[in-house]
């Protein structure tokens, strides 16, 4: 028999008190590394067939030998070689993860190339994604989009506007998807992380070990296991609630606030 995770809080409330779905099989994008393989390991370890996506077939090889995932090396850009990936898979779960390592600046100083890898994985990697899977989950009348936010898509920050421009549109997408998915019995989350400490901010900075300093050393951070964890919470939610949005932050970092430049008089 297959492993499956059943939804609903099976310890706490009689079986008769809610409708369970039974996710067996999932997709999480953006599985090499940092929050993504945590994922994989956790959804592997509640018993679901994952297939981990990502470009580096070397790093998947390694987290298949690990994890007993299926690896899938790929660019989720490249919306042909998606859709014959991705589309034959009866997948219940999609996790939009991927998002591509990239310099600060501000806006009038980012570089092309790094606008593109922004735009074609955070924006055409998610697009491509949920044209693969949703048409199927829509026909079983099940399944559960996690897509991966941020609080840059939510909050002001200032030398990251492009990536922060890409997670607005998650967060708007993801609520987009709840309307176009009204009745279908298809689930959305977005999952809006603070600091994690996956090695990412790293690339912010030329030099990766001050990179390590400013944004590391000597702060609590979140653990890309805790979002893992909270991935497995919102998918193991009775199929009557769905978590439609998650910011979590580290304990000892906190938003808003304003700022007013006082000129000299």
């Amino acid at each position: 028999m297959t492993p499956r995770l059943e939804l609903g809080y099976a310890h706490s409330m009689p079986a008769a008190a809610y409708r369970t779905a039974p996710y067996r099989t999932a997709i999480v994008t953006g599985a090499s590394r940092g929050i993504g393989a945590a994922t994989v390991r956790r959804l592997g370890e509640l018993g679901l067939a994952v297939h981990a996506v990502a470009r580096s077939a070397e790093r998947l090889r390694a987290l298949a030998k690990e994890t007993g995932c299926m690896p899938v090396a790929l660019d989720i850009a490249d919306r042909a070689a998606v859709l014959a990936a991705l589309g034959p898979i009866e997948a219940d779960v999609l996790v939009n993860n991927a998002s591509p390592l990239v310099r600060s600046a501000p806006p009038w100083e980012t570089a092309p190339e790094d606008i593109d890898a922004l735009v074609d994985v955070n924006i055409r990697g998610v697009l491509n994604g949920l044209a693969a899977v949703v048409p199927g989950m829509k026909q079983r009348k099940r399944g559960h989009i996690v897509n991966l936010g941020s609080m840059a898509g939510t909050w002001v920050f200032p030398g990251m506007p492009v990536y922060a421009m890409t997670k607005a549109a998650i967060h708007s997408l993801s609520h987009t998807l709840r309307l176009d998915l009204h009745g279908s019995g298809v689930r959305v989350s977005e999952i809006a992380p603070g600091r994690v400490e996956t090695g990412a901010h790293l690339a912010l900075l030329p030099d990766r070990e001050e990179g390590r300093r400013r944004f590391y050393e000597g702060y609590d951070s979140l653990l890309a296991e805790d979002i893992a964890n909270a991935i497995a919470f919102v998918l193991s939610a009775p199929q009557r609630m769905d978590v439609s949005f998650m910011e979590i932050v580290p304990t000892d970092q906190s938003y808003g606030g304003s700022q007013f430049h006082r000129r000299t008089p």
